[in-house]
């Protein structure tokens, strides 16, 4: 374990210029000074050059620029270029605290990885283009001065906000925890996730913090898996499989920017991510073959929770025999 490691934020960017540029302006102000920025352009029209290098002499800033090959490609080409003892993933659109990194820093442990505490933030209001709640509609207009404020575009974050006082310009467009932090299962287990079987299924690239040398060992991202969702899962679960084990940083908070999504209907777009996410799904069970990849997949299709997921697991392992595991691989197994 080293007490000060060289971190370096690892991200993958493709056509969020606008919600890119906060990002990283949201790096400006960290508390923790060893850390370097490793971006991937995974074919962005027009590229980000111009919204990295005014950056650069205040960051340690790396740029790989690629045509479109997706998100494990893409994190996979950042990872190539990522010098730092600890590697903490986050995503192109997601503000860090000012103590993101020095949480994650804190958290450093080459045994254990990080999964940090994600929140929601409206930064640009686009009518009618993105996946908020009515909660959200009634928040922000209370924050803006009324309902037929919402008609037009709203930029509630101007470029500098973050560098000039960033607790006042995340509390001004913070919409609460987002919930796959899965706080019934951190109720249940603790941070520590202690005797969880299934600390792999939380920790995505959204916010987490593993060694660079277990990411290699692990072999990086697997790029067969395409479109939206499972190609981080995957690398978590074979970092587990390592004996990698995974805890909760509530410390260690960014903040999600809602923007629109790949179709114009939000309702489209999901069924369509939705769709995908279960072509990865069932491409990560045919890789694995195990039960424990198989129960992840039952929680996906709604028929069990990852806590009776866990429990379920735990009694096939408590069992001499091996005919309930079997019975249970033959029921839930390759479709």
């Amino acid at each position: 374990m080293v007490e000060h490691p060289q971190v370096s934020l690892v991200m993958a960017t493709c056509d969020k210029r606008d919600y890119l540029a906060l990002t990283l302006e949201s790096l400006l102000t960290q508390t923790y000074e060893r850390f370097e920025v490793v971006v991937c352009d995974d074919g962005t029209a027009g590229g980000v050059a111009d919204i990295v290098d005014p950056l650069r002499d205040r960051l340690d800033l790396t740029l790989v620029v690629q045509e479109n090959r997706g998100r494990a490609a893409a994190r996979n080409a950042a990872l190539e270029r990522a010098q730092g003892d600890l590697v903490v993933f986050m995503d192109d659109d997601r503000m860090a605290a000012p103590g993101f990194v020095a949480a994650h820093a804190a958290a450093h442990d080459d045994s254990r990885g990080a999964i940090g505490w994600k929140r929601r933030a409206l930064t640009w209001w686009r009518p009618g283009v993105l996946p908020v709640g009515e909660d959200d509609l009634l928040r922000l207009a209370d924050r803006v001065g009324g309902a037929e404020q919402l008609r037009a575009p709203i930029r509630l974050l101007a470029p500098g906000d973050l560098a000039a006082d960033p607790e006042a310009a995340l509390d001004r467009v913070e919409l609460g925890d987002e919930p796959d932090n899965y706080h019934a299962i951190v109720e249940e287990y603790g941070h520590g996730l202690d005797g969880f079987r299934f600390g792999w299924a939380l920790a995505t690239t959204a916010n987490l913090g593993v060694s660079r040398e277990a990411i290699a060992k692990a072999g990086g991202f697997d790029e067969s898996f395409t479109g939206w969702g499972l190609e981080d899962t995957d690398l978590s679960y074979r970092l587990h499989r390592l004996g990698i084990r995974f805890s909760v940083h509530t410390d260690a908070v960014n903040y999600h920017q809602v923007h629109p999504l790949a179709d114009p209907n939000p309702m489209v777009a999901q069924r369509v991510m939705r769709a995908q996410l279960m072509r990865n799904l069932d491409h990560f069970c045919r890789r694995h073959r195990s039960l424990d990849a198989y129960l992840f997949r039952r929680r996906w299709e709604h028929a069990m929770t990852l806590a009776e997921a866990d429990r379920l697991l735990k009694l096939v392992e408590g069992e001499a025999s091996p005919l309930l595991r079997r019975e249970l691989e033959a029921l839930y197994g390759d479709r």
